[in-house]
C-alpha cells in the first residue's frame, strides 16, 4: 500500500528528477474496459531543460507498490 506522498517520492528517486519539478498524483477512471477500473495519474511538471508529462499506473493508489511504478514507467505507461 502507497500513499500520495510515497509515490512522490517513488516518483522523484526513479526519475532522478530536480527538486523544481512539481510532481502531483491523482486517481482517474480508466477508460478500457478491460483494466482496472480506477488508475493512478502522475503528472510531472517541466522545467528549464523538459517538458510536462503524465503517465498512469493500472492500480488504485492505495494498492500501488513501487514495483508498479517501475513497472508502468518501462513499459510507457498504464498497460
Amino acid at each position: 500500500m502507497s500513499s500520495a506522498a510515497e509515490l512522490e517520492e517513488w516518483v522523484r528517486e526513479e526519475l532522478r528528477l530536480d527538486p523544481a519539478q512539481t510532481v502531483a498524483i491523482s486517481e482517474v477512471p480508466g477508460t478500457d474496459p478491460r483494466c482496472s477500473p480506477v488508475v493512478t495519474e502522475i503528472a510531472v511538471g517541466e522545467t528549464p531543460e523538459g517538458a510536462a508529462y503524465s503517465f498512469h499506473v493500472e492500480r488504485r493508489l492505495d494498492e500501488l507498490v513501487r514495483m508498479d511504478l517501475v513497472a508502468a514507467l518501462a513499459f510507457g505507461g498504464g498497460h
